[in-house]
C-alpha cells in the first residue's frame, strides 16, 4: 500500500475542490491486473495516483545519499470539459516531492511543488511515456528503463537518474488489488520494483556528483481513501542482504494499534512468495526523534518479527532528521528516509512515517 505517503493527503487537501455532481471516478476491483509498461503510464479516470521511488547511492568517494523522488497525480473533477470552458480550469493536478539525505554529512533537504494539469503546467504525453510537473519528469524508455529528473534551486539540489529494474514487479495484496478499508472500493491496484539499479548524477550546493545505487520503486492508483478512524501508517520497503524482500505497511488505529488490514509481502527477485495478514507480524517502535519543527514524535527505530519467515529484525534510521515539509505542495509532513536492517537478516531500505504531525495550514514549517 504505500504511497499514499503525502499521496493521501494529497487526496484529501488538493487546492481546488472537485464538483459534486458529474460523473464518478472509477475504483479498483478485485481481479486488477497490472501490466508492465502499460501501467507505468497515468490512470486519468481513477482519482489519484502516484510514482514513487527511493533509495540509496553512493558517490565516487564513497559518501552515501538516500534519495526520494514522488510524483502524485490527483483528480479534480471527472466530467469532460464543457462548450465553451477555459483550458485554464484544472480538471486534474500534479504534485511532486524531492528529498535528499546526505547521510556521511548528517543533512536532509527536501523540496515540493504542485501545479495545474493546464497551459504546459504539467501532464503527460499521449501515450503516457513521459510524465512531467515543470522540469520534474518521469520518461519511460522503449528499453524499459525510466528516467528520473527533478531539480530544486531553492534548496540547491536537482537529481537525473536511470533506473533499471531487471526484475519483474512484486504485485502487493492479492494479485496487485490492495485493499485499504472495509468499504467496497477502499482498494489502490499496486505494484513495487525493489531492486532498481541506478546511476546518474545528483547536484548538491553547486557539486555535481557521478552517484550509483539501489532504488525502491512503487506505483499505486484507485480513488477511495483509507477507512475511517485511520489517522496515519508507517510503511517499510527492505531489501535483505540474502536476497529478499519486504514490504510492510500498517495501519495505524486511532490507538496506535495495527489495524486489521495492515499487511506483509515477502518477495525474492521480483517474485512474491508470501502476502501476509496483520497476524503475522508484529512491529514495534524502540527508538524516536522529535522533529523542532512541527513538533511531530516520529518512532524511528523498530523491532519488526515475523516468525513464519524466521526474521527478527532491528530497522533503524540512518539519518534521523528525514521529515519532509510538504505543507506547500500537498498539505501535510512525514517522515521519510533511509534505513539499516539488522538481526536475523542484514539489509537496507527506506522507511515512511505519516500522520504524527496534525495538518498544516498551507504555509509550511519556515512560516510558522
Amino acid at each position: 500500500m504505500k504511497r499514499s505517503s503525502a499521496a493521501l493527503a494529497f487526496l484529501l487537501a488538493a487546492a481546488v475542490a472537485a464538483p459534486g455532481a458529474g460523473p464518478a471516478w472509477e475504483v479498483v476491483a478485485p481481479g486488477v491486473r497490472v501490466e508492465l509498461p502499460r501501467d507505468l503510464a497515468p490512470h486519468p479516470a481513477f482519482q489519484t495516483e502516484w510514482w514513487y521511488a527511493t533509495g540509496l547511492l553512493e558517490d565516487a568517494g564513497g559518501m552515501r545519499y538516500g534519495v526520494q523522488w514522488t510524483l502524485f497525480r490527483r483528480g479534480l473533477d471527472a466530467s469532460p470539459p464543457r462548450p465553451g470552458e477555459s483550458e485554464l480550469r484544472p480538471r486534474q493536478a500534479l504534485s511532486g516531492h524531492l528529498a535528499v539525505a546526505d547521510i556521511s554529512r548528517g543533512a536532509f533537504r527536501s523540496a515540493g511543488r504542485a501545479r495545474r494539469v493546464a497551459a504546459g503546467l504539467a501532464g503527460w504525453s499521449g501515450d503516457g511515456t513521459r510524465v512531467w510537473l515543470e522540469d520534474w519528469e518521469l520518461e519511460a524508455r522503449p528499453d524499459g528503463k525510466l528516467r528520473l529528473l527533478a531539480s530544486a534551486e531553492e534548496k540547491d539540489m536537482a537529481l537525473d537518474l536511470v533506473l533499471h529494474a531487471g526484475s519483474p514487479p512484486v504485485l502487493q495484496g492479492d494479485g496487485g488489488f490492495s485493499r485499504k478499508g472495509g468499504e467496497a472500493g477502499n482498494a489502490s491496484a499496486y505494484f513495487s520494483l525493489p531492486r532498481c539499479r541506478a546511476r546518474g548524477t545528483l547536484e548538491l550546493d553547486g557539486r555535481r556528483l557521478a552517484v550509483s545505487g539501489t532504488l525502491w520503486f512503487d506505483r499505486e492508483w484507485g480513488t477511495t481513501r483509507l477507512g475511517e478512524g485511520t489517522p496515519g501508517w508507517d510503511w517499510f520497503g527492505l531489501r535483505l542482504e540474502d536476497g529478499r524482500e519486504v514490504t510492510l505497511y500498517r495501519l495505524r488505529e486511532a490507538d496506535g494499534s495495527a489495524g486489521p488490514l495492515s499487511s506483509c509481502t515477502l518477495s525474492t527477485g521480483g517474485h512474491a512468495t508470501r502476502s501476509l495478514g496483520a497476524a503475522a507480524f508484529t512491529l514495534e517502535p524502540a527508538a524516536f526523534w522529535k522533529s523542532p519543527a512541527s513538533g511531530a514524535r516520529y518512532p524511528v527505530g523498530w523491532k519488526l518479527a515475523v516468525p513464519s519467515e524466521g526474521l527478527d529484525l532491528e530497522v533503524q534510521a540512518l539519518l534521523q532528521t528525514c521529515e519532509v515539509d510538504g505543507l506547500r505542495s500537498v498539505g501535510a509532513v512525514y517522515w521519510e528516509g533511509p534505513v539499516a536492517v539488522s538481526g536475523s537478516a542484514r539489509g537496507e531500505g527506506y522507511m515512511e512515517l505519516t500522520g504524527y504531525s496534525p495538518p498544516g495550514d498551507g504555509k509550511g514549517l519556515a512560516g510558522k
